[in-house]
């Protein structure tokens, strides 16, 4: 998948389960700017940063 679209799909993800970013990061244990970068589509991540999000997230 790529970027700005995934980063577009997990702040879909986020705001359906009412998490803020930072409340994000406490379940994940990934800084606030990554997400942030993420997010904003400045980034590709890893996948096993991706895996680790999509968990905090419930999702597969």
């Amino acid at each position: 998948m790529k970027q700005p679209e995934l980063g577009k799909i997990l702040t879909n993800l986020r705001n359906e389960k009412g998490l803020t970013q930072e409340e994000l990061v406490e379940k994940c244990n990934i800084s606030v700017r990554t997400i942030q970068r993420i997010e904003a589509g400045e980034v590709t991540p890893r996948s096993y940063t991706v895996k680790t999000i999509l968990a905090a997230l419930d999702q597969d």
